[in-house]
């Protein structure tokens, strides 16, 4: 599945569309998907196509928009903002149409940097035992940092196997 979407997670209205961009950046679309008049009137400070992730990341802050997009055997939600209910629920909508248990699920969330990736099924399962917030909680589990010292030691050992293998092959040859 390769399809994608803009949906308004306030409304349930969804759309299917080619290419992001090119569907919002006509004006009677973006009205359509519910587009504050004063963001439309602000398209024209990006440049199309250079300036598409700018533009749709500004959409997205400023209206109840989800950017859909099916990848093969995963899809990606890309919304803004801090509630978690309406988002949630259109992601529902969309699987219980379009994904089966195995379907990978990415969710971004843009307005709390909160991002998760888990299967339709768990994602079904998380809905019905939790609600909303357990979807998103596995987000809020902080990863391990990564300290430069180690970074840079494991860059060294990197480089040193690399000559190591090189200098194997061209021994073999």
């Amino acid at each position: 599945m390769k399809e994608g979407y803009w949906a308004n997670y306030r409304t349930g209205r969804m759309v299917p569309v080619n290419e992001h961009e090119e569907f919002i950046r006509e004006p009677k679309n973006a009205k359509k998907m519910g587009v504050p008049d004063n963001v439309i009137k602000a398209f024209g400070r990006f440049r199309p196509r250079q300036d598409r992730d700018k533009l749709l990341l500004f959409i997205m802050q400023h209206a109840p928009l989800m950017r859909i997009r099916g990848h093969g055997d995963f899809a990606s939600f890309e919304y803004s903002s801090r509630d978690r209910s309406d988002p949630m629920d259109t992601i529902w909508m969309w699987g219980k149409q379009n994904a089966g248990p195995f379907t990978g699920i990415l969710i971004s969330n843009f307005a709390t940097g909160e991002k998760t990736q888990l299967t339709w099924e768990n994602f079904e399962r998380a809905m019905d035992e939790g609600g909303y917030d357990a979807v998103m909680r596995v987000a809020k589990t902080p990863s391990a940092p990564v300290r430069r010292k180690v970074a840079a030691e494991l860059l060294a050992l990197s480089k040193k196997l690399l000559g190591s293998l090189l200098c194997l092959f061209w021994a073999m040859r």
